[in-house]
């Protein structure tokens, strides 16, 4: 089953690592690779996982430099929902000697984190891209082939928005933290999208209502994780938590009106669904937000 891992004492969640209790999930299965995989329900955490899961191999192509991309004939939808000033306000503090950023994408993080006078590296799946990144950044950046040369230099290590991306996240995570020196600063964000927010509601709504049909897209993102899972999954890395956090953010849908989404009927409910969404959050009680927001971040440390 997909999103388990095979143990000694039988599967776990990829996710929170508790032995599997499988359970069924009313979102649209995804047809990929010549397969329909669906997402099945982890009953501990609460996350979702592709089953079957794709390989490296199939999910590898998804991701060159074009990846974060599009036309939306001139709409702003907020495509990087992360939290720049957060991290720019940890770098600022600690003014590390070297900052890392596993996933840098087009390298737009590793260009901000120069101008500060630190040493920015990147680290990212494919070469082509990589090399793109060093040249619009004007800093280092490497694939994840290379991490084995880089062991324990890093300061501070950013992950932001990679482990929805890859079948085994815990796997990424300890590679990614392979990097990090003792004492390190780990700063870690992304989406929660089996939360029990209005936004994931009536999109599995949507969903029964087109009795399962498989969407005909690539898995980008093959596990859908919640706040309790990815903590759980946080945990299992072995350093010490110093801040969890959940918000609530426009991201996928455009983050403003525009006059233009009256021209796309599917933007513009997806516009006006995270405004209900938003406003569903801030009116939840602190312990209720945590289950219905849509992003976390996470700042922990690396034990000396």
């Amino acid at each position: 089953m997909i999103g388990l891992s095979v143990s000694d004492d039988g599967t776990r969640c990829s996710i929170c690592g508790e032995l599997a209790r499988p359970g069924r999930s009313i979102r649209r299965p995804i047809r990929f690779a010549g397969q329909v995989r669906h997402y099945v329900r982890c009953r501990e955490c609460g996350s979702l996982s592709l089953d079957p899961m794709p390989s490296d191999t199939e999910l590898a192509p998804l991701y060159g430099y074009e990846y974060n991309s599009g036309d939306n004939d001139g709409l702003r939808l907020e495509s990087d929902p992360r939290a720049v000033d957060w991290i720019m306000g940890i770098v600022q503090s600690l003014n590390p000697d070297r900052f890392v950023d596993y996933g840098c994408g087009s390298g737009e993080l590793l260009r901000r984190v120069a101008t500060t006078g630190v040493e920015a590296v990147g680290f990212d799946l494919d070469a082509a891209g990589v090399e793109e990144a060093s040249l619009s950044a004007g800093c280092t950046a490497y694939t994840y082939a290379d991490v084995g040369d880089h062991l324990s230099t890093a300061d501070v290590l950013h992950i932001g928005d990679v482990l929805e991306h890859v079948s085994n996240p815990m796997a990424l995570l300890d590679e990614a933290c392979s990097l990090l020196r003792p004492g390190g600063t780990l700063l870690v964000e992304g989406p929660l999208e089996a939360n029990l927010s209005v936004f994931n509601g009536v999109l599995a709504v949507a969903s029964a209502v087109k009795l399962g049909r498989p969407v005909e897209m690539p898995p980008y993102h093959v596990h859908l994780i919640t706040a309790r899972g990815q903590q759980r999954l946080l945990g299992r890395a072995g350093l010490t938590c110093d801040e969890f956090e959940t918000g609530d953010t426009a991201w996928p849908a455009p983050g403003r009106w525009d006059p233009l989404l009256v021209r796309h009927p599917r933007l513009l409910s997806l516009f006006l669904l995270r405004k209900l969404s938003g406003v569903a959050f801030r009116f939840a009680s602190r312990k209720r937000s945590d289950r219905i927001a849509n992003r976390f971040r996470y700042r922990g440390t690396k034990s000396d």
